[in-house]
């Protein structure tokens, strides 16, 4: 029995290795529906390949500038050095319709985007223009049209809010210390400044001369970078045919980077949620909000205040104490969704211990921090990470389960 269970365990082992390394290989895509149209001048094959063209500079433009937020200061490098060359960024591509109206000829596309390419090709136009900040402060508004009070749904003594600030801090604060970054929540806010932040908020365009400036806050948080995040109330509505409700919310978020004299508004975060039960439909939509303005958070703070300098330093893992292969399979899956680990390989698997390798664009401290303070409710174990004296970095990481500590 013990032969049989150690070729299950290492079989495990092997088929999780191939099946995480198979998914490195697969780079990040978005799709997005987009159309195009040109001049029927020289027939219409060429009519249509310029408005196919034209289409997926539309969807370039409308993911650069709406999801990625990219600052139209960067518009004429932007132009020059993705939209030009438009189609090395295109996975793939299918013409949903087309039809001509007048001299016009015009096409409808489901566009691929590789969103990892044009991320590392915007993260070089915008690396002049990278800052530095340290100590962030989260602000979490009343939903808007809801009071100023922190607003609660009411059925039937259910409560649910919107977004879930403490949920928010606590899944931030874990993955930015990996980041170098310090994270706490404003918890009691004037009046005066609260009416600063909705109307940072509110302000249109059009109002630019109204709006608040970064240096305006300077001072009034102990913050190099304030993150303000306001939900809309949430709607419901029914859907007879189905007995089911749909309920759907969003979320606007604001940097105001005090140290650098910037204030940065990210795209509008949404979601949506369809549910036969009242209590678990809500618990849905705040857990999907919540990790979606994470993500948002994330992606951008790496993007503008973490300096990809090109590393790829190697870091072993040492690790023992796992019980069974699916526990590695968790951790190994929290490392590969941190956003400046690059990849996460098994190197070695001998009785009772296993090493494993992960390449990271930061310091290695920050890992090993992480690391130590790495807990989640869903698995049954904490880890202690210990340097040895070797080289590439090499740490020894004990697993040590909730029943161990009890002992």
């Amino acid at each position: 029995m013990k032969i049989v269970r150690v070729c299950l365990l290492a079989v495990g082992f092997f088929l999780f290795t191939l099946g995480s390394n198979f998914a490195f290989v697969q780079a990040a895509t978005v799709v997005k529906e987009t159309a195009g149209q040109a001049v029927l001048v020289g027939g219409s094959e060429k009519a249509r390949s310029e408005a196919v063209f034209d289409a997926i500079g539309e969807a370039l433009s409308r993911y650069i500038y709406d999801d990625m937020a990219a600052s139209h200061e960067f518009e004429q490098q932007i132009n020059e050095k993705i939209l030009k060359r438009r189609k090395r960024y295109v996975k793939s591509y299918g013409i949903q319709s087309e039809r001509t109206l007048g001299d016009l000829y015009q096409v409808e596309l489901r566009v691929e985007l590789q969103s990892d390419l044009l991320g590392q090709e915007l993260r070089k136009i915008e690396r002049r223009k990278r800052r530095q900040v340290e100590h962030l402060t989260l602000v979490v508004l009343p939903p808007i049209g809801l009071g100023e009070s922190h607003p609660q749904i009411d059925n039937g003594g259910i409560h649910a809010l919107a977004l879930e600030p403490t949920a928010l801090l606590q899944s931030l604060q874990q993955e930015l210390a990996v980041y170098g970054f310090s994270l706490e929540m404003a918890n009691t806010i004037s009046p005066d400044l609260m009416a600063m932040f909705i109307k940072l908020m509110e302000a249109s365009d059009a109002e630019s001369q109204q709006k608040p400036e970064a240096n305006w806050f300077q001072g009034l948080l102990y913050s190099d970078l304030i993150v303000v995040v306001r939900s809309a109330e949430i709607s419901e509505e029914r859907i007879v045919s189905l007995r089911k409700s749909f309920w759907r919310s969003q979320a606007e978020l604001v940097f105001i980077d005090t140290k650098n004299d910037m204030i940065t508004h990210l795209p509008t975060v949404t979601a949506k949620v369809i549910n036969s039960d009242y209590v678990v439909g809500l618990e849905q939509l705040t857990e999907n909000l919540t990790e979606q303005v994470q993500k948002t958070c994330l992606d951008r703070l790496l993007r503008d205040y973490i300096i990809p300098q090109e590393s790829d330093e190697l870091v072993v893992l040492q690790c023992e104490g796992f019980r069974q292969p699916a526990d590695l399979a968790a951790l190994k899956e929290r490392l590969q969704s941190l956003r400046t680990v690059k990849k996460v390989s098994l190197l070695a698997l001998a009785s009772g211990s296993l090493e494993l390798g992960v390449r990271i664009m930061t310091p290695a401290p920050l890992l090993v921090k992480w690391l130590n303070d790495f807990h989640s409710d869903d698995l049954p174990f904490t880890l202690k990470v210990y340097p040895l004296d070797e080289t590439p970095e090499h740490y020894l990481v004990r697993v040590i389960y909730e029943s161990t500590l009890d002992n």
